[in-house]
């Protein structure tokens, strides 16, 4: 069966980010079912990353929403992940290392945590 982790991450996106990166977060969120060009990074590669962001199970109480909102008066998107997945391919590590040179905040901020369903406390994920 597997084991799953719950992840927590929430960011707001610089103004200048590529709208490449936005159609892969639009995919990766089901939002089109077009598959977008994909840069050269290991997440893209032998990973389940493409539906990571909308997997879910019933280890953890919430539930799977993770939405990308863009915003009219920052003129910037904002991220919110709320899922839980097989973190086999360590898909968290390399979604959040894929996302740093595109979210608007300074190193040391907190972005939000994961938690494997072994475990009572979580990994908390910085910039």
């Amino acid at each position: 069966m597997g084991m799953y982790t719950e992840f927590h991450y929430n960011t707001e996106l610089k103004r200048n980010v590529p709208e490449s990166v936005i159609e892969i977060l639009r995919y990766m969120l089901g939002e089109t079912k077009t598959k977008p060009k994909l840069p050269e990074h290991d997440l893209f590669g032998d990973t389940r990353w493409e539906s990571m962001l909308q997997t879910d199970s019933y280890y953890f109480d919430a539930d799977t929403h993770s939405t990308l909102r863009y915003d009219s008066v920052s003129e910037s998107y904002y991220l919110c992940v709320r899922c839980n997945l097989k973190n086999y391919g360590c898909e968290i590590e390399l979604f959040t290392e894929w996302m740093r040179p595109y979210i608007d905040k300074r190193e040391g901020d907190f972005l939000g945590f994961s938690r494997h369903e072994s475990s009572e406390t979580p990994d908390l994920i910085y910039a």
